[in-house]
């Protein structure tokens, strides 16, 4: 094989990068490149073969040496530009996340982002490269910078990890999702709310039933698991008008099992292009395909269904007035149909878990809630969302439990516009991925007092424990924030409400509580460990 030839094929390598790769995305044809890679294999073995008279193993060694050339050239290429050129080659990291968007993959195998994300930052500051064009910043003014309501960041290519299928939250076309967001919007207005907290109720007294039995035999309950029955139970009936009877059976939903199993492959954080390359392999994700595959087949269902529900999905598909969706309208459905299930039930079960651990290891939290809600308890025991709303301590809980315990905890990823980005004195690059970990930032000094303890009185009494507030966005902020979130702070202070004045509750005998932070995983949400609590019936002041 002449010299000149090998240098041709590296610089073929070299050219591939500076002229083809650089700068733009291809995210989306890693399956492409890796079928025309083999193409090219089969092509020069066959050719060699018949040409030359090449024994196969010849030409296949032949074939793999240029391929090998080639790569060499090509990321020899990459790796030189990302460590020296790189207009993020200032930015503080490891040397490995320059090269390479998968260190942090690699670092994270045991789904423990957060952890990893959180040991970066103590390490490195404010600012962290994380990947090749990546970077993590916990800056207080970062939060609104980049999410804001003025922000002129877009949504970058981890969006793109199911098109064809797309949601209003996974869209990355601005106006597609202005067109479903108002849509959606409609499914969360006051009417609607009313009677989502009537049918929510009946799950309720099904979660207190649930524990009632626990009481009469003296056992304890884990939460994580219960509130995922309960939770799953209510997104069931308020997206499809029927849930998935999990608090009745005692039994985890196959389709709910599947959403467990879809979720796991977002914990590694690969890159965009490695993640869909992933889910083209058979069999390498059949939990991501099969949760997709249900789905799909509930919204099936739905569209078939002659009687009216008055459920979120109803809502999404009353503009089309029983015609039948277009093809891409249909993906956008099926997409929307995912984020109501993964979205309103995931979080706020990972949020009510995270609640109950911080009240059971701060007592003195429950007595100071029980005297807010006390006086808005019907004689029957019910207690009505809206004079919630305002009750000052029950709500700074909630805040304090989100700002420690976020639901989604690794950061939305953000593009920054083409001129750059100012956050604080630090100049962010154009066309920079850029993320905001909101479990970093609420464990932060910079923005927090005592950041590492929790006092639900910094949100109502202190000005100055919590000193950045629009740090503060565990629903996210600006344009992109979660529609959601007047359903599930709705979920969550009425379900508290309900349980803290008809229950006594504290560690289960041999519970520390050290699982429930020590085994979370990160999987896009949050999946914490498990917390065995005991519940007893109240002694004073609660119906029985």
């Amino acid at each position: 094989m002449s010299l000149f030839r090998n240098f041709l094929i590296l610089f073929a390598g070299v050219a591939t990068h500076i002229v083809y790769l650089h700068g733009s995305e291809h995210h989306m044809y890693g399956t492409c490149y890796l079928q025309l890679l083999l193409l090219v294999l089969v092509t020069y073995v066959s050719f060699s073969t018949f040409t030359y008279s090449l024994n196969v193993s010849e030409a296949l060694k032949d074939a793999l040496t240029h391929v090998s050339l080639y790569l060499l050239g090509l990321y020899t290429s990459l790796i030189t530009y990302r460590l020296f050129f790189s207009p993020l080659h200032h930015f503080p990291g490891p040397v490995g996340s320059r090269i390479s968007n998968l260190y942090l993959s690699l670092h994270i195998t045991k789904l423990n982002a957060h952890e990893k994300l959180f040991s970066l930052h103590k390490a490195y500051g404010s600012f962290v490269r994380v990947g090749s064009s990546d970077l993590s910043i916990t800056h207080p003014k970062a939060v609104q910078a980049i999410y804001g309501p003025q922000s002129q960041c877009t949504k970058a290519d981890w969006y793109d990890l199911t098109l064809p299928m797309v949601s209003m939250q996974t869209t990355r076309n601005r106006s597609l999702h202005d067109r479903r967001r108002r849509i959606w919007s409609q499914a969360f207005g006051e009417k609607s709310m009313r009677g989502y907290e009537q049918r929510m109720r009946v799950f309720q007294e099904q979660l207190v039933g649930k524990i009632e039995a626990a009481v009469s035999k003296d056992s304890s309950i884990n939460v994580t698991e219960v509130f995922n029955l309960y939770t799953f139970d209510v997104m069931g009936d308020l997206a499809f008008g029927e849930g998935f009877d999990m608090l009745k059976t005692d039994q985890l939903h196959w389709a709910v099992q599947l959403v467990g199993e879809a979720m796991t492959p977002l914990g590694l954080m690969l890159p965009t292009w490695m993640f869909r390359v992933l889910v083209s392999i058979p069999f390498a994700t059949n939990g991501w395909w099969s949760f997709i595959r249900y789905c799909c087949d509930r919204l099936d269902e739905r569209m078939t269904k002659k009687t009216i529900t008055s459920d979120i999905l109803y809502t999404l598909l009353k503009p089309y007035n029983g015609t039948k969706p277009s093809g891409a309208e249909l993906k956008v459905l099926q997409g929307d149909t995912q984020l109501i299930v993964v979205a309103g039930s995931d979080t706020t079960a990972t949020t009510l878990a995270s609640l109950f651990y911080e009240l059971v290891r701060n007592p003195e939290h429950i007595e100071l809630i029980r005297q807010e809600i006390t006086p808005h308890v019907s004689p029957n025991g019910d207690i009505l969302h809206q004079p919630l709303q305002y009750l000052e301590h029950l709500n700074a809980v909630i805040d304090e439990t989100l700002r420690l315990h976020p639901p989604v905890g690794t950061g939305l990823q953000r593009t920054t516009p083409p001129e750059g980005l100012e956050i604080g004195d630090t100049y962010i690059p154009g066309n920079t991925t850029v993320s905001c970990p909101q479990y970093v930032i609420g464990r932060s000094e910079a923005i927090y007092e005592n950041a590492h303890k929790f006092i639900p009185e910094r949100w109502y009494k202190s000005s100055t424990s919590v000193k950045e507030k629009s740090a503060y966005a565990p629903f996210s902020a600006g344009p992109y924030n979660c529609i959601g979130k007047p359903l599930a702070l709705m979920n969550l202070r009425t379900t508290a409400a309900k349980l803290l004045h008809r229950f006594d509750v504290c560690l289960a005998d041999g519970e520390n509580g050290t699982a429930f932070e020590r085994d979370m995983k990160t999987q896009f949400t949050a999946a914490m460990g498990a917390l065995n609590l005991k519940f007893t019936e109240r002694k004073v002041g609660g119906l029985k």
